[in-house]
């Protein structure tokens, strides 16, 4: 495959950002009085209190932890978070879900290779409950430094713990509702060799399906992190390794009168029928399986007072499978009529004779089945022979992904000046293939042929980016002024591993993105904030695996967000409020192929196309307040409204009509109460009407029980019993991007978590 001239262009930003750095170091030497200003946030952001940690348990996903977080909407199909086929995030009328990708994602300020199904990887898969510092989140504008191509309604940073400098052996084991059971253990080295100190954590993790007996399905993850911090003379070094290896089956999405009808099944099954029309929706043979492992280095140097060097290298491996079970088996051919193991043209066929031979239904057929969609004489016994044979294919989509990068800033403060001038470049290649494996005797189970029958496409997409950034903060007194620009360079390939031949070629380059802010101190207590920034979300290379898409014609998508706000801070009040104002244009959206059938199009493969349609303008308000009434007892309290409406005309919607899946209205309320050696907490929060789904309230309800023990074995023990939605209400969590299906959100659930510290 043909290289961009980004390497290049690379090694040219290295040469004059050390060289810079060196030239202001010097200059920094020769000042005799070099103040360091603290960082003045001139956007809309949050951290999580720790109080949301304990009100989520260890099984939960992390990304569950930032729910109550005015603007964000975390909806998940799984009791535990262990779907991520059913999980899509929402803040300010921008998603992540399987389609789209337009709120950014870091690890530690690492960038996770994109956040959708088909092979993108959110935080979970990087990062336990345990090991997680904080989470930094900026709503509709964020840091310039942040490395993300989807970042264009905000970001979320998860911070990672850093190692102790005393030794300690960590223990927990969790039980609870759907057979779920998790071990973790972690040891804490201490300080060693007089300047390191580190930790290595492993966990595993099973869950059923909440929905069904029997075989309904689950989730088996087993997950290991390793982080360490060195201190030396002239710099630090901190390195950080997680694996995550997990196999999850997933949950279907309903639409709303198959929910008021069933408002606890996702129309899977968990009985082996021998029928494959039916078993097509057998719940295990819809599966995600990934696995995750991703390193960094970073370089942190101290050149002068007032000036520091930050270089990060950085690693990523993903590889996986999506599995489907087709209920036929497919017949393909070359140009020429050939047979062909190799795309093609393909026919269906849902019987064979004793034989194999493949059957067509008897002529003038008209038997066939309603659920879970009509399929015609194609695949009911009826139309065939008495001795036909029924037959189905195990479809697998392969996904594979190796990301190798690097961060580099370098800040120094100049009187009254706060600079940070910096990089991020990644080289990113993504291969994606589908192939079809027979089911051995569709009668008796799904057990396939691992040497698939048919390939219907294999191609690897190269994407390599290059992200430019400058910004000054300028302090004078109780004003800030922030300006800073950032530019992306992104250069995207497509090959045909058929042909191994160039199938697609598209830059997505930005223009120069400014962002402009002021801080006003009005007092120790209040401070006022405004913020404009120009955001940016490059073309995908998903845009590039649609045959049709007209690849010149498509334009990276952009937004202008607006914030303006308050936040008010003392011993007993924590109050932000924020206005925003966001304007998003060129959205970029698949057109999905029309299917011969109802139900699924297994055979979509490629087909369909990405296009422009307009855009969204989002507006609304946000409020979080906490208050400490006193040492034992806390409250927090978070509010948002908006209002996201399309721009454009396209299929599916029109000018003015509200977005798809976005919610107008959330609140808030949680109590945190803790007094000697036990704690207790309560949290509601109320979700508003989705396109045609209902508005819900969901309660969750925390207990614990912690104890420092000075004799024994262990030196302090920790009991958390966490329920989640005690009320048991039965709600549509997740949607589909289409307004008309959506996941059902999980039950009540209950675990109970014992923790030993020795």
């Amino acid at each position: 495959m043909a290289r961009s001239p980004i390497p290049k262009r690379l090694a040219l930003v290295v040469s004059m950002i050390l060289s810079s750095s060196a030239a202001l170091a010097e200059q920094t030497q020769e000042i005799e009085e070099v103040s360091v200003v603290a960082k003045k946030i001139t956007y809309a952001n949050h951290v999580i209190d720790p109080a949301m940690k304990a009100q989520q348990n260890s099984i939960n996903s992390i990304l569950s932890v930032i729910d109550n977080l005015p603007g964000i909407s975390i909806n998940e199909g799984d009791a535990f978070g262990g779907d991520d086929w059913s999980t899509s995030i929402t803040m300010r009328g921008f998603a992540i879900d399987g389609y789209q990708q337009q709120l950014g994602m870091t690890v530690d300020s690492i960038p996770n290779g994109g956040s959708n199904y088909g092979g993108g990887a959110k935080a979970n898969r990087y990062l336990e409950s345990e090991n997680m510092a904080t989470v930094e989140v900026g709503q509709g504008t964020s840091d310039l430094a942040s490395a993300s191509l989807e970042a264009l309604g905000g970001t979320f940073n998860f911070v990672s713990k850093d190692p102790s400098d005393q030794a300690a052996t960590t223990l927990a084991y969790t039980h609870g509702d759907h057979n779920a059971t998790r071990y973790f253990v972690r040891q804490e080295t201490g300080e060693i060799m007089g300047n390191t100190r580190a930790y290595f954590s492993y966990s595993q993790t099973e869950t059923n399906r909440w929905i069904g007996d029997g075989s309904n399905g689950g989730s088996d993850k087993q997950h290991a992190e390793a982080k360490f911090v060195s201190d030396f003379s002239t710099f630090t070094l901190t390195g950080r390794l997680s694996y995550d290896d997990v196999a999850e089956d997933n949950y279907n999405s309903v639409s709303i009168a198959q929910f008021k009808q069933t408002p606890d099944w996702d129309q899977l099954t968990w009985n082996w029928t021998g029928i494959p029309h039916f078993d097509q929706m057998f719940a295990e043979g819809w599966s995600t399986l990934r696995e995750n492992t991703l390193g960094y280095l970073k370089f942190e140097f101290a050149l002068a007072n007032g000036s520091s060097l930050n270089i990060t290298p950085y690693f990523h491996k993903n590889k996986g499978r999506g599995d489907w079970i087709p209920p036929y088996l497919v017949s393909a051919v070359d140009d020429n009529g050939n047979p062909t193991s190799k795309g093609g043209t393909f026919t269906k066929y849902g019987f064979t004779d004793p034989a194999g031979t493949p059957l067509v239904p008897n002529e003038g057929c008209g038997s066939e089945y309603s659920w879970p969609s009509s399929s015609g004489s194609l695949l009911h016994p009826d139309c065939y022979a008495d001795d036909a044979v029924p037959v189905m294919s195990y479809r697998h989509t392969h996904y594979k992904k190796e990301r190798v990068g690097l961060l580099a800033d370098y800040q120094v403060t100049l009187d009254n000046h706060d600079i940070k001038v910096g990089f991020w470049y990644e080289d990113d290649e993504r291969t994606e293939s589908l192939d079809w494996h027979k089911v051995i005797d569709a009668r008796v189970y799904y057990h396939f042929d691992h040497t698939p029958y048919w390939t219907q496409y294999s191609n690897v997409f190269n994407t390599e980016t290059l992200k430019l950034y400058a910004q000054d903060s300028i302090n004078f007194d109780a004003v800030t002024l922030n300006i800073g620009a950032q530019k992306y360079l992104v250069d995207l390939e497509k090959e045909d591993k058929f042909t191994n031949a160039l199938a697609g070629k598209v830059n997505s380059d930005s223009d120069l993105l400014w962002s402009l802010g002021g801080l006003y101190q009005l007092n120790q207590e209040i401070e006022i904030f405004a913020g404009f920034s120009e955001n940016f979300a490059a073309i995908k290379n998903e845009v590039l695996e649609r045959e049709a898409s007209a690849f010149t014609n498509i334009e990276a998508e952009t937004a202008q967000n607006i914030d303006l706000g308050l936040r008010f801070n003392n011993d007993i009040w924590q109050i932000s409020a924020t206005i925003y104002s966001i304007e998003f244009e060129n959205h970029i959206t698949l057109i999905a192929p029309g299917s011969d059938i109802g139900g699924i199009d297994y055979t979509a493969g490629t087909k369909g196309r990405y296009i422009n349609v307009g855009g969204i303008d989002s507006k609304g308000f946000e409020l979080s307040a906490r208050y400490q009434y006193n040492d034992n007892l806390s409250v927090y309290s978070s509010y948002t409204n908006n209002d996201s409406t399309y721009v454009g005309n396209a299929p599916g919607f029109e000018s003015g009509d509200k977005v798809i899946d976005s919610v107008d209205n959330m609140f808030v309320v949680s109590s945190d109460y803790s007094k000697g050696d036990v704690r207790f907490g309560l949290s509601a929060k109320y979700t508003g009407e989705r396109s045609e789904a209902d508005a819900y309230t969901l309660v969750d309800l925390n207990i614990g029980y912690n104890k420092a023990l000075n004799d024994g074995v262990f030196n302090e023990i920790d009991i958390a019993f966490v329920v989640n939605n005690i009320l048991d209400k039965r709600y549509l969590s997740t949607g589909t991007g289409t307004g008309d299906t959506f996941f059902i959100g999980g039950p009540r659930t209950a675990t109970l978590t014992f923790t030993a510290h020795f």
